[in-house]
């Protein structure tokens, strides 16, 4: 069933269609050709975004916001100079303008203020991978349900202690989603995880090779306050070998 929450590009996509359609009817070349070219700018910051998150674009932190900045300061001025241009221009038809901005808005405001189930677990799967790479235990804790049990751990705790065994010392310098499939039925949710590892340089792992490719079964459920947590993990495989927790350990 379609929800507006789970897909508000849609409304977006609908305020473009319907923007396009306006400069069509009214035949005005100076709005359709900056309307264009803040589309291209728009889709080039999203690609631009993408490509550094993936790891395919590998440029500098400060280069990549100070590149979108200029991208989105240009769409902007553009933005701002369409509207002039509006109420000088369509003074007795100037409230059809306004329909699509109300549903490009619509779409990412609430896209903006209200978070998905979809939404939250991605967050969580990205904090999570995070929070290895950092060594931060308290930040891993804080994602990992109270009643968590897998095959090998029988406790949260039990849990906690093979982690703090793990990122004792250097381990983890980054890693990569690969691939991600999610079974959401709340409040349960299972995902299957497959991850790259890239060793850091002082781990002892590293003297074999320098990366490992993990699938992972995970599941999740909501809790208090309508948070997930990890209620269980499984390891699958390791460089596309079946393996278990206990293979692993």
């Amino acid at each position: 069933m379609f929800n507006v929450f789970e897909q508000p590009w849609t409304l977006v996509i609908a305020g473009i269609v319907v923007w396009f359609t306006l400069l069509f009817i009214h035949g005005d070349s100076r709005l359709w050709w900056q309307s264009h070219l803040i589309f291209f700018l728009a889709v080039a910051c999203f690609v631009l975004d993408m490509l550094v998150k993936a790891g395919l674009f590998k440029i500098s932190i400060t280069l990549t916001i100070t590149i979108q900045a200029v991208l989105c300061s240009a769409i902007a001025a553009l933005f701002i100079l369409q509207i002039i241009h509006i109420i000088r221009t369509y003074e007795q038809h100037r409230w059809q303008w306004i329909l699509p901005v109300v549903l490009i808005v619509a779409g990412f405001g609430l896209d903006w203020l209200v978070k998905t189930d979809l939404e939250k677990i991605n967050i969580l799967i990205s904090t999570i991978r995070k929070a290895s790479e950092q060594e931060d235990l308290n930040a891993i804790g804080a994602l990992i349900s109270e009643d968590y049990s897998d095959s090998f751990h029988n406790s949260k705790d039990a849990l906690m202690k093979h982690c703090r065994s793990l990122l004792s010392k250097p381990l983890i310098k980054k890693s990569r989603q690969l691939g991600i499939k999610k079974e959401i039925s709340p409040p349960r949710a299972d995902i299957t995880l497959t991850v790259k590892v890239e060793f850091d340089e002082q781990s002892h792992y590293r003297e074999y090779q320098s990366f490992v490719i993990l699938k992972i079964d995970v599941d999740l459920q909501k809790e208090r306050g309508r948070r997930w947590f990890i209620s269980r993990a499984e390891i699958l495989e390791v460089n596309r070998q079946p393996v278990t927790w206990g293979d692993v350990r």
